[in-house]
């Protein structure tokens, strides 16, 4: 998901959840693994290990069994637990809302583009339903992931219903959608105390129809430092008189209403933020109060820097970030975001065999309560490469 910052500091910098998207865009047609039909054995949920181990399945990873029908679905989903259980992984954080749409039945937002419809446009199954149920099946968590900001392009909200606020809000031009320069997708901008209520009524409509574990949302926060984005809202202010400052809030209001309309439904729903792992980047470009979120009550069960650097990187080698995180908050649980999709690309990554299994666990060994590695369909592209990362894991 490379986004617009990597034209605002080095790329090398800012490696996030975000940024691999666009690569990976180009990655649709690479076949899941196909691994032996073993069963696996069921478990509970309450027998599983405490240290969460888990992965990202994006909606790009979804695409590619998103097109059959409902059985096609039910068993490429299935064999993606199995392939996540044989690793030893617990958790999955998985896409159902990632440009302002859903893969799931929705009354505040449109279904995606990427799930089947009827000529009415009614989804033919709700992938959210056999998701969910799949992955208890097989003893795994599964945290509702969403993207909170960003949406559509500007035609295809045009092209919206004007039932959803996010297409009637285009239409009124009340800036409470707005376009980042270099982004061909529209953003909502959280200063409007209307889009934080959309965004958290989402995620509690998420809670109250699915069983899900948790609500997981990463960092696409503000999209650009430019001052006109949100310089209406912040001009009818008087509480402060920094722009940063008033962004920072902004965000953390937002997640302080995600939070309490979670717990809300569930208190024992977890809710999870997953920023940068350049913790100076959150602050200076997304408007991330990481600091806050991880050191306060209110915000975040669990908090998944995505430290996604090697131990070689020049400018933010991976243990000295780790323990830069760590030392922010001992209480809170912290899971370290690992980059799957680096391996055989680049620095340490090209040739150190076994370099997610070495940050897995140097993460547990400095305090850490887990790991993230992103993404699915790197994880387990088929190649023997990480076929070999993903033994390792599963010995941790």
């Amino acid at each position: 998901m490379k986004r617009f910052i990597c034209v605002l500091a080095s790329a090398v910098m800012l490696s996030s959840c975000g940024q691999a998207s666009a690569a990976l865009e180009n990655k649709r047609s690479v076949p899941l693994a196909r691994s032996s039909p073993v069963p696996v054995e069921t478990v509970t949920r309450e027998e599983a290990d405490e240290t969460m181990r888990a992965v990202w399945i994006s909606y790009i990873d979804l695409a590619s069994i998103l097109t059959g029908d409902e059985a096609d679905f039910r068993s490429g989903f299935l064999e993606m637990c199995e392939n996540c259980k044989r690793t030893g992984l617990n958790t999955l954080f998985v896409h159902v809302r990632a440009f302002g749409d859903a893969f799931y039945r929705s009354e505040l937002f449109p279904p995606s583009y990427l799930v089947p419809k009827d000529q009415n446009g009614d989804i033919l199954f709700d992938p959210l339903e056999i998701m969910t149920d799949t992955a208890h099946s097989c003893g795994l968590e599964l945290h509702a992931w969403i993207n909170p900001l960003r949406l559509q392009t500007g035609e295809e909200l045009e092209a919206l219903s004007r039932d959803y606020k996010t297409a009637r809000w285009y239409a009124d031009g009340s800036g409470k959608v707005d376009a980042a320069e270099g982004d061909s997708h529209l953003w909502l901008d959280p200063s409007h105390e209307d889009v934080r209520s959309l965004i958290a009524e989402g995620a509690a409509e998420i809670c109250k129809a699915y069983d899900v574990d948790g609500i997981h949302y990463d960092d696409y926060f503000y999209p650009t430092t430019d001052e006109a984005f949100d310089a209406e809202s912040f001009a009818l202010q008087e509480e402060y008189s920094s722009l940063d400052e008033y962004r920072l809030d902004c965000v953390s209001e937002m997640c302080a209403d995600i939070y309490e309309e979670v717990k809300a439904v569930d208190k024992d729903i977890k809710v999870g933020i997953s920023p940068q792992g350049n913790i100076e980047n959150n602050y200076s470009f997304l408007f991330a109060d990481v600091k806050r979120w991880l050191c306060e009550d209110g915000y975040c069960d669990y908090l998944v820097p995505q430290i996604y650097y090697g131990y070689e990187n020049s400018v933010k080698p991976y243990l000295e970030t780790l323990r830069e995180w760590r030392e922010i908050d001992k209480d809170k649980p912290l899971i370290i975001g690992l980059a799957a999709y680096k391996v055989g690309t680049e620095d340490d990554f090209s040739y150190d065999t076994g370099i997610l299994s070495k940050q897995a666990e140097d993460a547990l060994d400095n305090g850490c309560q887990g790991y993230a590695l992103y993404n699915y369909i790197s994880l387990f592209d088929g190649s023997q490469r990480m076929g070999d990362e993903t033994r390792l894991l599963s010995q941790l």
